[in-house]
């Protein structure tokens, strides 16, 4: 999330972070609109996740190739000009092309890989779809949201929705170093992906929204866990009670109207 020259960018993480955290969606945009600074985490275990990553995305890459695949990387090439140079391999009918550029200027999400499919589009008889390079093991609905803000880019450029979109981990390794594809019918995900970017679209628009820091599945990767950490603990949260889980800290306040850990202390003595 970022803003330039006052019109606010976002990416697909953007959108897969607000699914898992309306918090972290706040504090982005006051970090895009200079009222708060981004913390810097230092960890080596995302460190070398990072890493990984690149690693994987790279392996991905030198398997397309070794197919003989005609393989175009638009990366180097900065702004419209990486634009015009994607459209120019998709009409030139490239196999695959890697790191392609949106063409929206709100959104600035950047696709891993498309690959060429035999359905027609402007270009021609063929098109392209999505294909995402992932170290997780399974496939979250963060992933499919993403994949969807990279797909409805794709349409832009090539005049035709793709069909389908794809995810490729580590796990989909076999023999001989190949990998095998995981195939998403994005028809699947479409009112649930228009349903969570309206939904972002929404808070993003509301700067009289008030969130909090709830505990979530991102906090283990997040640069603000240590600020949403301290306020959760000066706030006496309920999540601090071992193996208490979101469901039942819910029911605790909405029916008991427990919201503390000393509340939650008095009413044991009860």
């Amino acid at each position: 999330m970022r803003l330039v020259a006052k019109l606010l960018q976002l990416s697909a993480t953007d959108l897969a972070n607000h699914l898992g955290c309306v918090h972290l969606s706040a504090l982005n945009l006051a970090v895009a609109e200079g009222r708060e600074a981004r913390p810097r985490r230092k960890d080596p275990i995302l460190d070398l996740l990072t890493e990984r990553g690149r690693e994987h995305e790279a392996a991905y890459l030198k398997h397309l190739r070794a197919q003989k695949l005609v393989v175009a990387e638009i990366r180097s090439a900065t702004g419209a000009d990486s634009v015009e140079a994607t459209l120019a391999a998709m009409r030139d009918g490239a196999d695959g092309i890697y790191q392609a550029p949106p063409p929206d200027e709100r959104w600035h999400s950047i696709a891993d890989f498309l690959r060429k499919v035999a359905r027609p589009s402007a270009l021609g008889s063929w098109s392209y779809e999505v294909t995402d390079a992932k170290l997780a093991t399974e496939t979250r609905a963060g992933t499919i949201l993403q994949l969807c803000v990279y797909s409805d880019l794709l349409a832009q450029l090539q005049g035709a929705q793709p069909e389908h979109a794809y995810v490729v981990a580590p796990h989909h390794r076999f023999e001989a170093d190949q990998f095998r594809p995981e195939a998403h019918r994005l028809a699947d995900y479409e009112a649930y992906y228009r349903l969570v970017k309206r939904r972002l679209d929404g808070a993003l628009a509301d700067r009289t929204a008030v969130t909090y820091p709830e505990p979530a599945q991102h906090c283990d990767v997040c640069n603000w866990w240590v600020q949403c950490n301290e306020r959760r603990r000066a706030d006496d949260h309920l999540c601090f009670l071992a193996g208490i889980s979101r469901l039942q800290i819910k029911e605790l306040r909405t029916r008991l109207n427990v919201d503390t850990l000393e509340r939650l202390g008095d009413l044991a003595t009860v």
